[in-house]
This record gives structure tokens, sequence and C-alpha cells, in this order.
């Protein structure tokens, strides 16, 4: 699985090509789509008002929300040290049958996790 933090959602809104690609192309089954954890989404708007109306319209993505399992998983990781804008997407990174890649601007904020990050460049 393919998820997006808050700091892939922002480059996507600033036009990062790679990111872009995935976010348009709809997939068949929402497993084969690009994941955003609500909070990351919630993250990224505050820092760009308007970020999640933009992505909600992309077809290529597919929403994780955050239901009573989640919250507790991120309540741990938080309590633990994960800084709160990254848990979301760390928790459903290891939540899943397969382990989720991360993609980020931020691969050092994951150090520790066990996340596996894929670093998509400063935007």
């Amino acid at each position: 699985m393919i998820i997006l933090d808050h700091t892939a959602v922002l480059a996507l809104c600033r036009g990062h090509r790679f990111l872009s690609g995935l976010a348009v192309v709809e997939a068949d089954e929402p497993a084969g789509r690009a994941h955003v954890p609500a909070l990351c989404l919630v993250s990224a708007s505050l820092e760009l008002p308007g970020a999640a109306a933009h992505v909600g319209a992309l077809p290529g993505l597919e929403f994780l929300p955050l239901d009573f399992a989640a919250t507790a998983a991120v309540e741990q990781a938080v309590a633990s040290g994960v800084d709160w804008r990254h848990a979301h997407a760390v928790c459903s990174a290891v939540s899943g049958a397969e382990d989720g890649q991360v993609l980020t601007a931020v691969p050092e904020a994951y150090d520790g996790t066990g996340v596996w990050v894929v670093d998509i460049g400063k935007p």
C-alpha cells in the first residue's frame, strides 16, 4: 500500500509530478490507489488551506478514516514520541495485511518507527 503523509499531500497540491501521476490514475480497486490517512490530510490542510478539497477531487486517492482502532493506535504512537502529523501514516503503514510505504518529504521523521519510507525530495 502506498501512503501519502502530510508533506506528500502538500507536495501533490504544489504540483509534484510523480505524486500528480499517482493521484490522477484511477485504479479499478481501492487497494491499487495511493492512500491518504485522515490526520495527514488535516495536517496538510492546516498548513495549506484548501488542500483537502483539492486532493478530495482526485480519482486516484483513497482516504483512510480515523476509526476507533486507528485512533487507539495513533494515540499509542504519539505517546511513544511520534509526531501527531506522522502518527496516522505510521499506523496505516503497519496495520494492513501488507506493509505500507510512506511517501514523504521528511524521511527522518520516521526514524525508529520501522516504517518503509520513500523520500519524495523537498517540495
